[in-house]
């Protein structure tokens, strides 16, 4: 049995990467599936649960089983204990600006910022890639920043990979001293999902952080939205 579930799921996967069914598409039921391998459906099932693990499909009960990428995903993980390895991050993994603009913050974003509703922030959208995955985007982001801090890194912005509040820390000479995160589950928008190659409403991984002056000011804020089939975040807790 264990030899032939895994034969069935290579075999979808082979066929759902050579494009029989289309992203998004919905795949045969478990029944016709089983009857077409020959197989039970305890086998058939063995093998759906490999292709749910590659990312591939996602199954839902009373649904059906869809199609949701047409390559296995490479999952990408990242351990970060310190802000020194969150800026080695930041140079790890090149960064693509998509675009920068000015925003009024509203309600909603006013929590994540700290900042007052109606206040005017820069926001750079930018995606970052994993050059060993053949540039796979990793992450869609979002930093906001005051808009003199922006005038001040516009020349650096775009051609360089490090965190943002590495680059305000430079210009202004305010240290970070510490990073806030909230790590929370969310879906897939429609622009993260067409930039990361997803469908939308997939399930996704998004972090919020706050850098944090020495001064006690925020010096940017990042939010970035990982695909949940591919991301996993690693933490490290050390008795003191």
């Amino acid at each position: 049995m264990a030899a032939r579930y895994l034969a069935i799921a290579e075999d979808l996967s082979s066929r759902i990467s050579d494009g029989q069914w289309e992203l998004g598409a919905f795949l045969p039921s478990e029944p016709e599936l089983a009857s077409e391998y020959g197989v039970s459906r305890e086998t058939l099932r063995g093998a759906l649960r490999q292709l749910e693990e590659t990312g591939l499909i996602a199954r839902r009960k009373g649904q059906g089983t869809r199609v949701v990428r047409l390559q296995p995903a490479q999952e990408f993980h990242t351990k970060l204990s310190s802000i020194e390895e969150l800026a080695q991050y930041g140079r790890s993994a090149v960064r693509s600006i998509l675009s920068i603009d000015q925003v009024v913050v509203d309600d909603g974003l006013a929590e994540d910022l700290g900042v007052p509703e109606g206040t005017v922030q820069t926001c750079i959208t930018s995606t970052r890639q994993d050059p060993a995955q053949g540039n796979q985007p990793l992450s869609w982001a979002k930093v906001y920043l005051s808009p003199e801090d922006a005038a001040l890194i516009q020349n650096d912005i775009k051609d360089s990979d490090r965190l943002v509040a590495d680059l305000v820390a430079e210009h202004t000479g305010r240290q970070v001293s510490r990073v806030l995160q909230r790590i929370k589950a969310a879906a897939l928008n429609v622009e993260a999902a067409r930039v990361l190659g997803e469908l939308p409403g997939s399930i996704a991984l998004q972090l919020t952080r706050r850098y944090i002056g020495s001064d006690g000011r925020v010096l940017a804020v990042a939010v970035s939205t990982h695909p949940g089939s591919r991301f996993a975040y690693e933490s490290v807790l050390e008795r003191t």
